[in-house]
């Protein structure tokens, strides 16, 4: 385009040229006759005027296509610009849209943030009782949080605002003044204040003037009226009221409650405004629970077992779990130590006291987690001898064996399996012919790894399934820890034989005392619960927590068999130390060590009362006792079995059973037997109704010295009971 344009005007040009040529040719004609110089000089005037009219006609021909040219550009300019308005137009437009469509509820919340202040009200968190209904384990009271709103505070009063909440609350009055004199609407300076002090702090404000810019909001405070009662079960509460452990965290949705809330409207500085009042919306409380555990029985249980974890030096504690075995109800839950509910950061353990303030937050912290953790669903351990009632259910149930099929096994001093010996505990001297209720009365080894072999491994693992051991129980607390036992397909006959008589796999004591339930409840499986009853903080109305319940784990008829067989333990095996005069008394003692090559060991006892119909089941678990009464179940945990069953049957009101009371043992003293011939120890023992266990061998012994004893002397025990005895 621009080519054409280009040489059209070149061709005007040229014709303009020739068009100045023929008027100066003519003048030149007429001047002929002039003299040459003449003619030149006008030629040149010629030339220069025809340069000038050329140049003219040039620049305004130039200045026509300018104008064109710059007609094309304005136009396209204002195109351009058109387009560019629309875009903006529809950027605005579409920003707007977003503002007011998905951004609006946000914005409009920011907006009412910036214009009114708020202070949340807390609701009261739920009562926990015991399960009477009436004992309170948990309650909130009524106490106040102090906030000022430093924007409604003058500049005048801050100092002084500032030296009064500092001392009225024994803080730090930097700390304070810093908080007061800050650019924000609200400030918390005190959590939980008590009413005295809250009324010294209204006195304070009325006798200075100051009726804004302090708040005095109702509060709540978590308090625990016995301490550190059933402390690992119930757990305790942060700052903010929220649950942090235990029942008062695995139930945060239920005792939380809903907040409240006081709104007030201000001004572009957070100020008040003048005739606006304050708009109050009531919190909503937390639900009430009560707990199946019993405070009494709480109490009988924890008492003994800190006697029994001091008494035998038990350095890694120990646990009490009491079980109704027909509901599934936990009626005590103890460990030890344990620690002080409304004071959960200091340590309750005096080994620690003197150097607690010494250590670390970090450590401190550590060492109150292991005092906070409740070992009885927590941690594993290896059941040991208690596991034989898995296996002797299994057994009868399979149709193996029979209670009491006399001279059924043989025990002599071990069994071999695979090549390998296992001893029995008492290899020394063999238990010999015995029915498959002697050997539990004695906790015969071999006859357990015997009946484990023919049961069979995937029929074992059944029975695992069955008795609820190889998953968690479900029980309502947070923390729980699952069995350890190895996969089906990597279990041998030699792992058969460990775990047929339990050893070498670990379970928690929640599920061993939830298996021997099972058993106690003629082979229906329950699951365990803390919580029973749920009533709505509105309304009152009470929910039952239903129990979960599996039945045919094992018949009746089996159950009862290995029920008439613990009672043999305790009333002439291994368990004597746990008969309570008029009752039956049904347990397992089992001793087990805590890990392989620790040096380590756990001894415990199962016990089931009445057996006729049981209503109790309880577990006694210590972790490594060290002290002079060794670390035998029978010698260690069966004793505080009596202790326990001894109040709690008669606090329950469990008819007495045992009529003939034949069987039941007057309580004796163990008498210091150390440093005497072994004749002289039988002699000591048999005087007060004992009997001696020491191992024998081809030479005679008699006058051996005695070096330990087990029970040590002063401890109390039933006659006829065996003292084991070492000598060099």
């Amino acid at each position: 385009m621009r080519k054409r344009k280009k040489g059209k005007a070149r061709k005007q040009k040229d014709n303009l040229k020739v068009r100045f040529d023929k008027e100066e040719v003519n003048k030149i004609k007429k001047n002929k006759n002039e003299k040459p110089q003449n003619i030149e000089r006008l030629k040149r005037k010629v030339e220069r005027k025809q340069n000038k009219k050329y140049r003219k006609e040039r620049k305004k021909d130039k200045n026509k296509i300018e104008e064109k040219y710059s007609d094309i550009s304005r136009k396209r300019r204002m195109k351009i610009m058109i387009v560019i308005v629309i875009i903006i137009a529809l950027l605005f437009s579409g920003r707007i849209a977003w503002i007011q469509f998905v951004d609006g509820d946000k914005l409009k919340q920011m907006a009412y943030e910036q214009q009114s202040l708020d202070r949340a009200v807390n609701p009261r968190r739920g009562t926990i009782y015991d399960a009477t209904g009436e004992t309170v384990l948990a309650i909130s009271s009524t106490v106040n949080t102090i906030t000022v709103n430093p924007n409604n505070i003058s500049k005048e009063n801050k100092e002084k605002v500032a030296t009064a909440l500092a001392n009225i609350f024994e803080l730090d009055y930097d700390t304070v003044l810093k908080k007061v004199k800050r650019n924000t609407s609200i400030e918390t300076i005190a959590r939980r204040v008590e009413k005295d002090k809250a009324d010294e702090l209204r006195i304070w404000m009325k006798d200075n003037g100051i009726d804004v810019g302090i708040n005095i909001d109702e509060d709540t405070k978590r308090y625990y009226p016995y301490n550190s009662l059933a402390s690992q079960v119930i757990g305790f509460c942060g700052s903010d009221n929220q649950g942090l452990d235990g029942i008062e965290v695995i139930y945060e949705d239920e005792l939380q409650g809903e907040k409240g809330s006081i709104t007030k409207v201000t001004d572009a500085n957070g100020g008040e405004i003048e005739g606006e009042g304050e708009n109050y919306v009531s919190a909503i409380d937390g639900n009430d629970l009560v707990l199946s555990i019993d405070a009494t029985l709480q109490g009988i249980a924890e008492k003994y077992l800190k006697e029994a974890c001091i008494d035998n030096k038990c350095t890694d504690g120990g646990n009490i779990i009491m079980m109704n075995p027909k509901t599934g109800d936990i009626l005590a839950m103890a460990g030890y130590p344990d620690y002080n509910l409304n004071d959960p950061y200091e340590t309750t353990i005096e080994e620690l006291k003197g150097t607690w303030d010494s250590l670390s937050e970090t450590d401190q912290i550590k060492e109150m987690q292991k005092v906070w953790r409740n070992k009885a669903i927590a941690d594993t351990y290896e059941p040991g001898s208690t596991f034989k009632l898995v296996t002797a259910s299994a057994a009868l149930e399979e149709g193996i064996t029979t209670t009491d099929k006399e001279g059924e096994f043989c025990c002599t001093g071990g069994i071999t399996i695979a090549g390998v010996r296992i001893s029995c505990w008492r290899y020394y001297n063999p238990h010999g012919s015995e029915s498959l209720r002697e050997a539990l009365m004695n906790s015969c080894n071999p006859v357990f790894i015997g009946l484990g072999q023919e049961i069979g491994v995937s029929k074992y693992y059944d029975y695992l399934e069955k008795f609820g051991l190889l998953q968690k129980t479900g029980i309502d607390l947070p923390g729980e820890a699952g069995s350890i036992f190895l996969k089906e397909d990597k279990v041998g006959p030699i792992e058969l034989a460990t775990i047929s008589f339990g050893q070498r796999f670990e379970i928690t004591p929640i599920q061993m005392i939830t298996a021997v339930s099972t058993i106690a409840n003629k082979g229906t499986y329950v699951k365990p619960r803390l919580v029973k009853q749920i009533i709505d903080s509105q309304t009152g109305e009470v929910t039952e927590v239903e129990t979960e319940k599996r039945e045919g784990v094992i018949s009746k008829e089996t159950a009862e068999g290995v029920l008439s067989m613990m009672g043999s333990v305790v009333a002439q095996g291994t368990g004597k130390n746990a008969q309570v005069q008029g009752y039956s008394i049904g347990g397992k003692t089992g001793t087990s060590e805590d890990g392989v090559d620790t040096g380590k060991y756990v001894t415990s006892f199962v016990g089931v009362a009445p057996v006729s119909n049981p209503e109790v089941v309880l577990l006694i678990t210590l972790y490594n006792p060290t002290g002079e009464g060794g670390h035998q179940g029978g010698g260690v945990a069966a004793p505080i079995g009596s202790q326990v069953f001894g109040e709690v049957l008669p606090y329950l009101e469990v008819q007495k059973d045992n009529v003939s009371e034949e069987d039941v043992k007057t309580e004796v003293t163990v008498p210091n037997v150390v440093g005497m011939t072994i004749k002289d120890a039988k002699k000591a023992l048999e005087e007060v109704g004992l009997g001696l266990d020491y191992e024998e061998t081809e030479e005679d012994v008699s006058e051996k010295v005695v070096t330990k004893q087990t029970p040590v002397n002063g401890i109390k025990i039933y006659e006829g009971t065996n003292v084991i005895l070492e000598y060099e």
